[in-house]
């Protein structure tokens, strides 16, 4: 019963700062909020009950189910959110209702993970951290650079604490669509075409050498040396969003 309590709190916490980050910090529709956050609270679900002793199966088949559900209804809710990368020889728009599909994709790399050893809870942190890392290239106000640079020090951190006992990819998942099917959508624009592409991939990478969930590095100073190294760019990163 605590483990489904903690299932439900992490569901819920997920969900709520997917909602208000999306309304209040990306003026998205609520509407649309609220059916992202619902995809990112199952995702969130079916990746917790992975990380117990014995996985809660029933708990991601019914996280799988509702993301499906989710999924296969999206097309005809209305929705008009939409976002949108753009870099400088290509562009991807990424419709509000594939974000289940690709939640759905996400929790199949979970389940791929735990299937094959992998420490699920260094796997979500890895998939997290990344995603963080990526956002702070893509915003531009302060506040949500200085945030986005503690967390991800944050996730960093953990190879420096004491070493658990652990059990024993990264998804994108994107759709380049035509212009017309956009018409009349709010897009929501992430401008990347002015990012140095290196400097957005290395953090990722260092994280997954430090988190290492896959368990196949021997050498604990590996993880953390990589572990620091994430810490010092957290730490540049927050220099530069304060002092720009």
């Amino acid at each position: 019963m605590q483990r489904v309590g903690m299932i439900v709190a992490v569901s819920a916490i997920a969900a709520i700062v997917t909602l208000l980050g999306l309304v209040y910090g990306l003026g998205m529709e609520v509407v649309d909020a609220f059916y992202i956050s619902f995809t990112v609270g199952a995702a969130a679900a079916a990746a917790v009950a992975l990380t117990e002793r014995e996985a809660n199966l029933g708990v991601v088949a019914s996280a799988a189910a509702l993301l499906l559900m989710l999924g296969i209804l999206g097309p005809y809710l209305g929705l008009t959110s939409a976002f949108v990368f753009k870099g400088q020889t290509y562009e991807i728009a990424i419709p509000t209702e594939y974000i289940p599909w690709i939640m759905l994709g996400l929790v199949g790399v979970f389940v791929i993970g735990y299937a094959v050893g992998a420490d699920v809870g260094r796997l979500g942190l890895w998939v997290l951290g990344s995603i963080l890392a990526m956002f702070w290239f893509t915003v531009t106000d302060v506040t949500s650079q200085v945030i986005l640079s503690c967390l991800i020090a944050i996730i960093a951190a953990v190879p420096l604490l004491k070493k658990e006992a652990r059990a024993g990819g990264y998804l994108l998942a994107a759709a380049i669509i035509p212009a017309s099917p956009l018409a009349g959508r709010t897009q929501i624009t992430f401008d990347l075409t002015q990012v140095n592409y290196f400097g957005m991939l290395v953090t990722p990478v260092l994280l997954f050498l430090a988190l290492d969930p896959f368990n196949v590095i021997e050498n604990r100073k590996i993880e953390e040396i990589c572990s620091v190294i994430v810490l010092f760019l957290a730490f540049l990163q927050l220099l530069s969003a304060v002092l720009a």
